[in-house]
């Protein structure tokens, strides 16, 4: 794939995951299929709070040179969800149509053959400049009549220096366009985080990516682990990611970012444990530990 190494000079590109356009978040960031608030994942003619709503993930921190997965999750618009509908609307008001259970299916993820519709925006905090990646993870489509959320998820490699970039995912309800939705007012509400895990398994294909996310509190050590499904054994290394809710959803500054020790630590062939102690923290952070699975 084409890497983008010039955020400053970029040209629209059709890619897989969508268009690669500059300025869709703000001047000073480049993005992915954002639109406003990471609308652009909903395709056109979905109207957006009654059949379509994206799910939007917090800042995450990258290093310059760092190639990042995040998992994201529908879940993240459920009610009391972390971080909740309001996250993904700014912190604005808006018509509320959910529960938004499935991952719209309106395009390919590159190689794998599973449906997603995902974006991505840098903050103008930092210096990050990034191009999109294959997604590794797998899609969980999720399904509005057994309330199962689905989830996908964004990969990206950084060609500039340390920032925050953040993620989002189509989500539908059960409505159809012309059907008579049930709609209620969805009024902004704070930030709510939580432990929360992830698993993406495809049984015929003999893979798996496994994700928890810990919400941590200033200098207390949390301690977790991953195994990977029967049958399987972790493929690559280990990994995490750091990501944080600032008041306002604006971008926190790099100078500003939480610092967390991470200690991650292979388990025999199969599994994966992490420590973590968040030493610095003006936001709310969560880590989120992640182990790839496949084949013997």
């Amino acid at each position: 794939m084409m890497r983008i190494r010039n955020r400053v000079a970029l040209i629209a590109l059709p890619l897989t995951l969508g268009v690669l356009a500059v300025g869709a978040a703000s001047a000073s960031a480049n993005s992915s299929q954002w639109g406003d608030n990471g609308s652009g994942t909903c395709p056109g003619g979905a109207e957006l709070g009654t059949y379509c709503m994206m799910s939007v993930t917090g800042w995450i921190q990258i290093n310059g040179g760092a190639t990042q997965n995040q998992a994201i999750s529908c879940s993240n618009n459920a009610p009391g969800g972390s971080p909740g509908l309001s996250w993904s609307l700014d912190g604005q008001a808006y018509t509320n149509a959910g529960p938004w259970y499935s991952v719209f299916a309106g395009y390919q993820g590159p190689n794998t053959g599973d449906a997603q519709s995902i974006g991505w925006q840098t903050g103008d905090g930092g210096d990050a400049g990034l191009s999109p990646e294959n997604w590794i993870g797998g899609v969980t489509a999720g399904n509005n009549n057994s309330d199962a959320y689905g989830s996908g998820g964004a990969s990206v490699s950084n060609f500039g220096g340390g920032g925050h970039w953040q993620a989002a995912i189509a989500c539908f309800n059960a409505a159809a366009p012309g059907s008579a939705a049930s709609t209620q007012a969805a009024s902004a509400a704070p930030v709510q985080i939580r432990d929360r895990t992830f698993a993406t398994v495809n049984k015929v294909k003999g893979t798996a990516f496994l994700a928890r996310e810990y919400a941590l509190k200033k200098n207390v050590t949390r301690t977790g682990s991953l195994t990977c499904p029967a049958g399987m054994v972790r493929k690559g290394k280990l990994e995490h990611t750091v990501q944080e809710f600032p008041a306002y959803n604006k971008a926190p500054k790099w100078k500003d970012r939480s610092l967390v020790e991470v200690k991650m630590t292979a388990k025999g062939k199969n599994a994966g444990s992490v420590k973590m102690t968040l030493k610095r923290a003006k936001n709310p952070t969560v880590v989120q530990f992640q182990l790839r699975c496949g084949k013997r």
